[in-house]
């Protein structure tokens, strides 16, 4: 079966790239704009309609994803969603202006045909197709915390008041409403125990996760888990002898504690949070930085003293599967704010694929063998996005002299079955969020979102830029 045109990434250069052009004044009208007043407003509409027009009767935008591993004759978008493949459809910009206590934005969220984004102190709803915003909720506080995963279209958030990460909410993101919301912990500001609710003396950062119509609630010295359904606590750990160090939900609710120099990871019982299911420890040494998937369990460590580190696969009863040593050049170092979110891993099924500097590997989860090795640009991350019909999406990033791609790759092969080319004028776009080690990459729907889950310096800072990629 035929396939459709390769586009080859551009060739890397021993030269350094140039210092980052400054932004155009303003920015290029994307589709759905209303054109200004007046008769000159009238007239680009028509103008703008004759085109469209002209470019649907000449066949319209290709779609950019086939199923199958062989890939697929390209067919025609119809009607208004005619857009070119790479192309921009929509992008939003802060909805506060950030403050230097109030600026980091982790959190984004997928139900029906919406994405929700959360920023310092409000999360907001756009439709994935148009932009268009659904609803808007403002939060009682600045975020401290979220939830990665939502659990029956609710989603778990701390937040911060008067200096303390010490509230905590729950939010119906279909509705964007909240369900209750409630006091992390009752204490007094002379007790010992208040410092770890305040950021800047966190000895570990407070964290939250959902799972099975539960939520955990973890910070340095303790625990607690609640009903997502009205907030009621099911139960509450204190630590003394060990520290809780962070939480994980999804298909299941796991806890991290640090006990001396190992750490354990306990998958919870939700409704009798003091006797786990089964118990994880770590090598004396070794600390879980990440936790890329609770079901499979793969934990992302390291020594803490630099390195490269390792993969762990766990059993569902908790008994070490598999080790992956990883390559010096794995990008493991831009983790999102949380314990549960790293863009440079991707779990599906038993296998796990990594990004590299120019390249994404995929190994085997059952004995951590090495599957194969796609190879992109060599001076640019390749993050694995999504596996869908046998293929892997792959995103590597523009920069200001090259244009940034989605590749198609074979899930089985590990080769390229084609590249969508991003469009020209998103590429200081793509390499803000890059250089600042901010972008989440997702595969919804046929758009590939760009997420801003690090800090926002201003009203100008991109929080979701979607691109057609059906």
């Amino acid at each position: 079966m035929p396939q459709p045109p390769q586009y080859p990434m551009p060739q890397s250069s021993s030269h350094p790239p140039p210092p980052v052009p400054s932004p155009p004044p303003a920015s290029p009208r994307l589709p759905g704009d209303t054109p200004g007043p007046g008769r000159g407003g009238r007239r680009t509409a028509w103008g703008i309609a004759l085109v469209l027009v002209l470019l649907l009767a000449c066949g319209g935008a290709y779609a950019a994803w086939s199923g199958g591993e062989g890939g697929g004759k390209p067919s025609a978008a119809r009607g208004s969603q005619a857009v070119a493949a790479g192309t921009a459809i929509w992008k939003k910009t802060a909805r506060t202006e950030p403050s230097k206590t109030a600026k980091h934005a982790p959190g984004a969220w997928f139900t029906g045909n919406t994405v929700v984004k959360a920023e310092p102190d409000m999360m907001t709803a756009y439709d994935l197709k148009t932009g268009r915003k659904q609803w808007s909720l403002i939060l009682d506080g600045v975020l401290c915390a979220v939830s990665r995963d939502a659990d029956a279209d609710r989603v778990l958030i701390a937040l911060k008041a008067a200096g303390m990460c010490d509230k905590m909410t729950a939010v119906d993101i279909r509705h964007g409403s909240q369900l209750w919301s409630q006091a992390i912990a009752l204490h007094g500001n002379d007790d010992p125990d208040a410092d770890n609710f305040r950021p800047e003396k966190w000895p570990v950062e407070l964290d939250v996760a959902v799972s099975a119509g539960h939520g955990l609630i973890t910070w340095a010295t303790g625990s607690k888990t609640v009903r997502l359904d009205d907030g009621k606590q099911v139960g509450e750990t204190p630590e003394k002898e060990c520290r809780s160090v962070g939480a994980a939900g999804g298909a299941q609710l796991l806890a991290l504690r640090r006990c001396g120099e190992r750490t354990t990871v306990r998958a919870q019982n939700p409704d009798v949070p003091d006797h786990p299911r089964w118990t994880w420890e770590g090598r004396e040494g070794e600390k879980v930085e990440a936790v890329l998937s609770t079901r499979p369990v793969v934990l992302l460590t390291s020594t803490g003293q630099g390195g490269a580190g390792q993969l762990v696969t766990l059993a569902d009863g908790g008994k070490e599967r598999s080790r992956i040593e990883l390559r010096d050049d794995h990008e493991g170092n831009i983790c999102a704010s949380g314990l549960s979110k790293c863009p440079e891993y991707l779990v599906d099924g038993d296998t796990v694929y990594v990004a590299r500097k120019g390249a994404t590997t995929a190994h085997d989860l059952a004995n951590g063998r090495e599957k194969w090795t796609y190879k992109a640009d060599a001076n640019r991350t390749a993050f694995p996005v999504l596996v869908r019909d046998g293929q892997l999406a792959v995103y590597v990033a523009g920069t200001p002299e090259r244009v940034g791609g989605l590749t198609r790759v074979s899930a089985r092969t590990g080769r390229a079955v084609r590249t969508t080319r991003l469009a020209e004028d998103l590429r200081t776009t793509e390499w803000r969020l890059a250089r600042t080690r901010t972008v989440v990459a997702h595969l919804e729907a046929g758009v590939l979102l760009l997420l801003n889950e690090g800090v926002l310096e201003s009203l100008d800072s991109d929080v979701v830029v979607a691109v057609a990629a059906h």
